[in-house]
């Protein structure tokens, strides 16, 4: 894989449609690399503004989906109805809904399953939550709960993102060093399920605590696709300069 995957998980932000065109639109006035795929993952309501602004330059993803198809779900949102508004990807796994909002390895399962089955790329996060957990036992559970059921023709739709949780939002990023180390134990666990070729394929993410200081540690790593980023990915001048820092790498 050449290119370089940044992407910008903005969750519950920013509070009007006015800011998020004018982030994009601040993006989009720059000269992007030509060797990364950038994606946004809006909140859902700033999902067809995006659409219609983005062109070419910028994927959508989508932040959840649902598990069910259609029907009685209030406020709930379909994986049609995603790939309807433009999106080609969906992150699901994120610690916040593992841990916040109580979803459980049987949910994220059944939800990679349903963003599969309409043809979006899935964006796994995974991670252990303190620094001293297991993280092998750890990884090699959450990946293989994920994909419990999943046929290996449909891994070429899937992007891992590891984020230690003890990271995310607490500006203490982990060291580059460790990050790749995770990475190849990612690819370790997906050449036991599916086979050496397709680990040595899959795109691996780093997330937690992304700046402009550290990014490009990050991204300069062999194993290591790309970033998942959030706080950074809302601060405008922060997130050019992460994006520029896969300029480096290529």
């Amino acid at each position: 894989m050449t290119k370089k995957i940044i992407i910008a998980n903005w969750k519950m932000n920013p509070q009007t449609a006015d800011e998020a065109l004018r982030f994009v639109q601040g993006i989009l006035a720059q000269r992007l690399p030509k060797n990364i795929e950038l994606i946004i993952a809006p909140p859902f309501v700033y999902l067809d503004l995006l659409k219609k602004n983005c062109g070419k330059k910028i994927k959508l993803a989508a932040q959840n989906i649902s598990w069910a198809e259609r029907g009685a779900y209030t406020g709930e949102i379909s994986g049609l109805m995603l790939k309807n508004l433009g999106c080609d990807y969906v992150i699901i796994g994120h610690s916040e809904r593992r841990h916040i909002m109580g979803e459980t390895e049987e949910i994220i399962n059944l939800k990679l399953k349903a963003a599969l089955k309409v043809g979006l790329t899935v964006i796994l996060a995974i991670g252990e939550k303190e620094q001293n957990d297991d993280i092998l036992k750890i990884l090699s559970q959450q990946i293989k709960s994920a994909l419990e059921g999943v046929n290996v023709s449909e891994i070429s739709h899937l992007i891992i993102a590891y984020e230690p949780v003890w990271a995310i939002g607490t500006g203490l990023a982990d060291t580059s060093d460790n990050a790749l180390s995770a990475a190849l134990l990612i690819r370790k666990i997906i050449s036991r399920l599916y086979g050496q070729e397709w680990a040595s394929d899959l795109p691996i993410l780093y997330g937690g605590s992304v700046s402009e200081n550290n990014a490009a540690d990050f991204i300069a790593q062999n194993g290591i696709n790309g970033a998942l980023v959030g706080g950074a990915s809302l601060e405008l001048q922060s997130f050019i300069k992460i994006i520029k820092a896969a300029e480096k790498n290529e």
